[in-house]
Parts: structure tokens; sequence; C-alpha cells
């Protein structure tokens, strides 16, 4: 028996001397996916890496500084996948349009962290250099330093509320969901015609775009770039 308990303590010895930061910061990660069950407490970490929860706290202070480290891998991964998809730096639309189409998509394979981490900043050598570059790609297309500075921060802050936003959905028990789903097909769609004639003849296309949040970002990121154009255009006539 003595020999049984010497050996699960060495073998609990070894898993915390194998705990490593990037080992937790996978672990978390899984966690946060719906395949993962898109919960992250210490407790399921600690199981989901097979050693205590407290031997998290050799590497992260807190939960929060945890999210923190969390946000700067997805703002990574969201470069690297900005990047793949980019056609130049002269190609502001199109930069512009990949860059925010990276970020939802990172962000979104984890509801649940999405719901946490969207509203964080890092400051990490990663997202500093992605302000900086997209500062660039706008001020070369003819925008004041400030303005493009400005478009970017807009562009960063409509992807990453909208995506939030389909997050918070997706981490919704099933139940919440079909109530909130039947309330745009079937609620919208009964009000009498004499008081909401509006709502009536576009109830429809509410009601197919309440459950596509895929295509109502396609189309804000399309209205918004189309904005950046014509400030583009107002600052070329400018001079």
């Amino acid at each position: 028996m003595a020999a049984t308990k010497d050996q699960g303590a060495a073998a609990t010895a070894r898993r915390r001397a194998a705990l490593t930061r990037e080992a937790i910061l996978e672990a978390a990660l899984r966690l946060c996916s719906p395949d993962g069950g898109g919960v992250l407490t210490f407790s399921r970490l600690g199981k989901e890496l097979g050693a205590d929860p407290t031997a998290v706290y050799r590497h992260f202070r807190d939960k929060d500084e945890l999210i923190l480290a969390l946000t700067d891998v997805m703002v990574e991964e969201a470069v690297e996948l900005a990047a793949v998809s980019a056609l130049g730096p002269d190609r502001w639309r199109e930069t512009l349009a990949a860059t925010a189409r990276a970020v939802r998509a990172v962000y979104m394979r984890r509801p649940a962290l999405a719901v946490l981490a969207a509203a964080r900043t890092t400051a990490s050598p990663a997202e500093t250099t992605s302000v900086e570059y997209l500062i660039g790609v706008l001020h070369r297309a003819g925008l004041p330093v400030v303005q493009a500075a400005e478009c970017y921060r807009m562009l960063l802050d409509l992807t990453l509320a909208m995506t939030q936003s389909s997050a918070s959905f997706l981490i919704l028990d099933q139940e919440a969901q079909a109530k909130d789903d039947a309330a745009w097909a079937v609620k919208y769609g009964l009000l009498p015609e004499d008081r909401f004639p509006l709502v009536r003849a576009s109830a429809p296309r509410l009601t197919e775009l309440f459950r596509d949040d895929a295509q109502v970002f396609e189309l804000v990121l399309e209205t918004f770039l189309d904005g950046v154009a014509l400030k583009i255009e107002r600052a070329s006539a400018a001079g």
C-alpha cells in the first residue's frame, strides 16, 4: 500500500513538473470550444490536464490573467489567418475585410471564450504590430493618420461587438435559443398588419437574418467599408 501511495505521489509530481504555460493554454482553448463543453473553470482545467487545479496558479495568478493570455493566443491566430487571406497592403478594402473575417472566425471557434475576451486588450507584440499595420494600410490608401486610426478602431469594435453577440447566443441553452427563434419566426410574422405594415412586410427577411449572424456580419462589414471608401474619396478631394 505504501508503495502504491509513493507511486501515486511520484506520478503527481511528474505531472506538475510537466505542466507548462503552453499546455495550460492548449487545454483551456479545448475547454472553450463547443466540443470541450464551452465552460472554463480551474476545476475543469485541472481535470483536463490531469493535475490538481491549484497547479495552474503556478503559471497564472488568477482567471483574469489566464483570459488575457488566451486572448493573446487568439489575436496571434487571427493575425496569421488574416495574413493568409490578405492580398497585399495596397489593397486596403480586401485587407480590412480579411482582418475582420479572421478575427470573427478565430473567436467563434470558442464562443465561451469570445464572450470573455472580446472586450479585452492585451497590448501584446502581435496586437500592437497589427494595429500599426492596419493604420498604415489606411494611411497609404489616402486617409490622414488620425482618421486611419479611427477607422481601424471602428473596424475592430464592430467586428468584436458582433462576434461577442453571436457567441453569447451560441452559449445559451437550446431552449432559450428556440424561444428567440420562435419570437422572430412566429410572433413578428403574426403582428397586425394595420399597426405594423413595415415589420410584417420585412418579417421573412428579418427571420432569415436572425438565423444567419454570418450574413448580417457581412452586410455590416460591407456597409462599413463603403463608408471608409467615401472617407478616402473626400480626403483625396481635399488634397
